[in-house]
């Protein structure tokens, strides 16, 4: 949903798509993540499943079969996307995959997806995981997709927002596989940045509740 939002309407002159495609993402996680949770707890993103891991929050192998599942599934909404726009029609020109900015670096790119992830990821652990925020559980879904909003807002000019390396697979495979599209030249920041990101904000969550 939130690569079919920037899809239709990336760098249209005068409009606020920032903004939109931001509201989207940060929609489309409080809805899912709602629907989800008391199922798999709703982690969608690999790299809040790395961050609970090293949190202590679950095991092993339930992260493995979590990330199969996500890696699954953004090639499968990918694939979705592929089938309803034509490639004209593909505002983003790649099915929403990420890409760091010519204006930007790719070591300020990995800075932002480190700390747009640790927003996300200790956002995730006081308002989802803290038995002190317990009585305010049932906001945490909301906050939550307000966390992956604020990211948006600022990393899309950057490098389009990725803060889950899961996310940025799906559409760089299947644009890849699609029409030989350039998407896995940056694919290193979308893992490297989230995945450090995740883990500090486990780390300094840790080192919180003690």
């Amino acid at each position: 949903f939130g690569c079919g939002s920037a899809m239709g309407i990336a760098k249209v002159e005068g409009s606020a798509w920032v903004f939109q495609v931001s509201l989207t993402f940060g929609l489309a996680i409080t809805v899912l993540a709602s629907t989800i949770v008391h199922y798999s707890g709703g982690h969608i993103n690999c790299a809040v499943t790395f961050g609970l891991l090293v949190a202590g929050q679950i095991g092993g192998m339930e992260a493995i079969c979590i990330v199969l599942s996500q890696l699954a599934g953004s090639v499968t909404g990918a694939g979705i996307l592929s089938c309803v726009y034509p490639t004209d029609k593909d505002l983003t020109g790649a099915l929403g995959s990420n890409a760091v900015s010519e204006e930007f670096s790719k070591v300020g790119a990995l800075l932002a997806e480190f700390l747009g992830t640790f927003l996300l990821m200790y956002t995730v652990l006081e308002t989802a995981v803290n038995p002190a925020t317990e009585a305010s559980r049932v906001m945490a879904c909301l906050v939550i997709g307000f966390s992956v909003f604020l990211a948006h807002s600022v990393l899309i000019p950057i490098d389009g927002c990725s803060i889950n390396p899961t996310r940025s697979f799906g559409p760089a495979l299947v644009a890849k596989l699609r029409h030989g599209a350039d998407t896995f030249s940056d694919m290193w920041v979308f893992w490297v940045g989230p995945l450090l990101g995740a883990a500090s904000a486990a780390g300094v969550y840790r080192l919180m509740a003690q």
